[in-house]
């Protein structure tokens, strides 16, 4: 019989999962990705979100993920580790012509004069050919 471990958000361990060390804020920005909403700001010209692109983030301890849609992208997801201003994530969409395409990213996270987090996010497809930069901007409620 497999034993269960719960960890304290609740979340279900199976016997010899390994269990991540979770923290509510990210050690040198103070700041949570939870609940935030980002907009696409500008992007390079091997990428497929716009401005129409919403993500929005979920975040326990030193793990981010998002989701997001909009423009071309039908739906798209992804998930990595915050280390004080740096996100290391990988993502996946699907756009609207039926690709199906995944990537790796490093982006730096500032917090922008009105308290609103940027983030710039270096891109390399592991799809298709193409790197470049996306920036993210936060949308205010």
């Amino acid at each position: 019989m497999k034993r269960q471990e719960t960890l304290p958000n609740g979340t279900n361990l199976r016997s010899g999962a390994r269990a991540l060390s979770f923290q509510k804020d990210t050690p040198s920005t103070g700041l949570e990705f939870n609940g935030r909403r980002m907009r696409v700001m500008s992007t390079d010209a091997t990428g497929v979100v716009s401005s129409d692109t919403i993500l929005v983030f979920e975040q326990i301890g030193k793990v981010v993920s998002a989701r997001y849609r909009g423009g071309s992208i039908v739906d798209g997801y992804l998930i990595g580790l915050v280390d004080g201003d740096t996100l290391q994530f990988r993502y996946v969409q699907v756009d609207d012509q039926g690709n199906l395409d995944a990537g790796v990213s490093t982006g730096t996270i500032e917090c922008m004069a009105d308290g609103r987090l940027r983030l710039i996010e270096r891109f390399r497809w592991l799809t298709r050919p193409g790197e470049g930069t996306n920036v993210f901007e936060e949308i205010l409620p």
